[in-house]
């Protein structure tokens, strides 16, 4: 040990005495670990500000003070590239953040982490020191994750809801689209049969008289289970039961007997009903997993003499409850429940009820601004009440109850905030099992139709692919969409007599403008889908019904010979009237034309009885108005002479005061 410190000594010395040298060699070592180290220390600096800047800060409770006092969780999904739209209120494409030198945040679909992917490291000082440091990163992460993982939030499930209570199509059509919604990213379907499933025996008189036979619904089912999709059964149990509670042999059951919507949950025989309803749809969906209970919008709770001494979130948490249980014990499938009536329930009042361990929320809404019409609060105390929990958003029937093709860029904008929304709050839960793309035929048993699923089509395809990629990238969804639904990039006169051109309105790309085309009619109007006719028929009806109004409101309000004034009194200007039918013909002529291509395209997909109630809702009344016009038209033209002014004023107008007391 002695012989050893003299050693060092001198070796120190020596050293000392080379000091340039020394400080050389400490210069260059520090260089190299400095350079090592870049990417760590830059990955690491990334990460703790996205700790303080995201949904750590969510779940530590802190706030962003807003201007006016108020506080709101800080919701940073910019790095997401999911921000739906810039300033001038147009949707995001998120093809310009696939830059692959662009660092942005990303989901683990294992564990839910984020994680950062920093742009590769290009030191200032040579492309060959560059190179070395992004050859050993590449080895690094092909090492650590052989597949590149999808760096934004997929919901799990991606349903699509078929609503049968309006419009229900074929079994064949049905069939035919499942390997198109299949190839665009669904991987189930919800559906709600109402009337037309095979009820029978305490529940014979509920089936419509089109119902679909047992054997049809295997046959749909087998189709499903071939093409890998998750199938959900939809019993309304509580809310929406006009199918049921219309008839007269149920009339009693009504919580409020004028409006036929409500069950009375305090009636022994309302548990019976739903029992046997859920036992024959159960016992045609032997491998379903889950089973929907609606229980959404009941407006008429409390109000009948066995509900009235009874607080409304008692009566309805107890029938859910009771209905859940009955479920989960009897058949092993678990519930779902649409959300909106819990929302209005006190967080305290949903933990005693132990409502939690029974039911899985579906949260719908249908809006661009997700957290507008389900406040961020709503999220963190479900979150403490209940596990697992879906979304729902919509693809058609959500903006107007008459329409007859779906706005895709509302749809879309809609879906890209449920994507938002569930990137953020996925931590919160144990799981969100995924998203059901609703479908509405109509906005409740009683209603008219609204948009058709054939129609509805494109634009639930692109929001499939959108959902599927956990986000929208323009050129890449509408690269898909042109080939799930066999489309053409030529030009063409269409069946309808108008140009088909899947880029008008659009780029060389396959994208879409929106602003120019927000039902993708120009786009579209190409494609050989399934019932790619009765879309297509959609736009020739628009059209054919935009004429006859403009065409109405100018002869009869804008000009002054046909008039309601004219027609009561029996006065006017033949030379005027004929000005005023001479385009009747023609404007008459586009609309028979839209209605015989309505009847022969809607047969594709639709029985008679469907076909006849469309036409009669989108096109009889203006055959109707036509002919009235024309009748007026030749009624006027047949005087020869006319009465001398002032004409006799109606009788009716003495019901306003305005009677004269001396007629000439």
């Amino acid at each position: 040990m002695r012989s050893i410190r003299p050693i060092c000594f001198y070796m120190f010395t020596s050293l000392w005495k080379r000091k340039p040298l020394l400080l050389a060699i400490v210069m260059v070592t520090s260089f190299t670990i400095i350079a090592l180290q870049y990417n760590s220390v830059t990955e690491s600096r990334d990460k703790r500000k996205d700790y303080h800047s995201s949904d750590h800060s969510l779940r530590n409770g802190r706030n962003v003070d807003l201007k006016d006092g108020a506080s709101l969780p800080r919701r940073n999904l910019s790095a997401l590239g999911l921000d739906r739209s810039n300033s001038n209120h147009k949707l995001n494409d998120d093809s310009q953040y696939n830059d692959k030198n662009s660092g942005r945040l990303s989901y683990d679909s294992a564990d839910k982490k984020q994680y950062i992917s920093p742009a590769p490291y290009e030191p200032l000082f040579g492309k060959k020191f560059a190179n070395f440091f992004n050859s050993n990163e590449k080895r690094k992460n092909n090492q650590e994750s052989p597949k590149e993982k999808n760096p934004y939030y997929v919901p799990p499930f991606r349903l699509v809801h078929f609503d049968l209570k309006g419009a229900p199509p074929k079994i064949s059509y049905l069939k035919s689209i499942l390997p198109i919604i299949k190839e665009a990213g669904a991987n189930g379907i919800l559906i709600e049969y109402e009337d037309m499933f095979p009820y029978e025996n305490y529940l014979s008189d509920i089936p419509a008289a089109n119902a679909y036979t047992k054997s049809e619904i295997a046959l749909l089912l087998s189709s499903a289970e071939e093409h890998g999709l998750e199938v959900i059964p939809l019993v309304p149990a509580f809310g929406h039961m006009e199918f049921v509670l219309k008839l007269s042999k149920f009339r009693h059951l009504r919580e409020y007997d004028p409006y036929p919507m409500a069950l009375c949950p305090s009636q022994n025989e309302s548990f019976v009903l739903i029992q046997h309803m859920i036992d024959q749809i159960m016992s045609a969906h032997p491998n379903a997993k889950w089973l929907h209970i609606g229980c959404d919008e009941v407006f008429q709770i409390g109000y009948c003499e066995r509900c009235r001494n009874t607080e409304r979130d008692t009566l309805f948490l107890d029938h859910v409850i009771k209905v859940a249980k009955y479920v989960k014990e009897k058949h092993r499938v678990i519930p779902i429940v649409w959300d909106d009536m819990l929302r209005n329930i006190l967080p305290e009042r949903l933990k005693e009820s132990k409502i939690g361990s029974l039911v899985e929320p579906m949260i719908w809404t249908y809006v661009k601004d997700i957290y507008r019409f389900i406040p961020y609060p709503t999220f963190s105390y479900f979150a403490d009440i209940f596990e697992n929990v879906w979304a729902a958003s919509a693809f058609k029937g959500a903006f107007g109850e008459t329409l007859t093709v779906p706005n895709v860029k509302m749809h879309l904008e809609n879906n890209q905030g449920w994507l938002e929304v569930m990137a953020e709050q996925q931590g919160h839960f144990k799981s969100i099992r995924g998203i059901a793309v609703t479908g509405w035929q109509r906005y409740d048993h009683l209603g008219t139709l609204c948009e058709l699923l054939p129609s509805g089509l494109p634009s639930l395809i692109v929001d499939l692919i959108t959902l599927r990629d956990g986000h929208y990238d323009s050129s890449k969804v509408f690269k898909e969409f042109d080939k799930i639904m066999h489309c053409s990039s030529s030009s063409s006169i269409g069946q309808y007599g108008y140009r088909e051109d899947s880029n008008i309105g659009g780029n060389s790309n396959g994208a879409v403008d929106f602003e120019s085309d927000p039902y993708l009619y120009n786009k579209a109007s190409s494609c050989m889908f399934p019932g790619s006719s009765i879309f297509r028929m959609t736009q020739s009806v628009a059209e054919a019904v935009k004429r006859v109004n403009d065409y109405i409101y100018d002869v009869t309000i804008h000009k002054a010979w046909l008039t309601d004034y004219n027609i009561r009194h029996n006065v006017s200007n033949p030379y005027r009237v004929d000005e005023g039918l001479e385009q009747h013909s023609n404007v008459h002529y586009l609309l028979t034309s839209a209605l015989r291509a309505a009847s022969s395209s809607l047969r594709e997909a639709f029985d008679e009885y469907t076909v006849n109630e469309w036409i009669e809702q989108n096109i009889y009344p203006y055959l109707l108005k036509m002919e009235k016009l024309l009748k007026d038209g030749e009624s006027l033209k047949k005087n020869k002479v006319w009465p001398r002014r002032p004409y006799p004023p109606l009788a009716d107008m003495k019901r306003f005061g305005l009677e004269i007391q001396k007629w000439f």
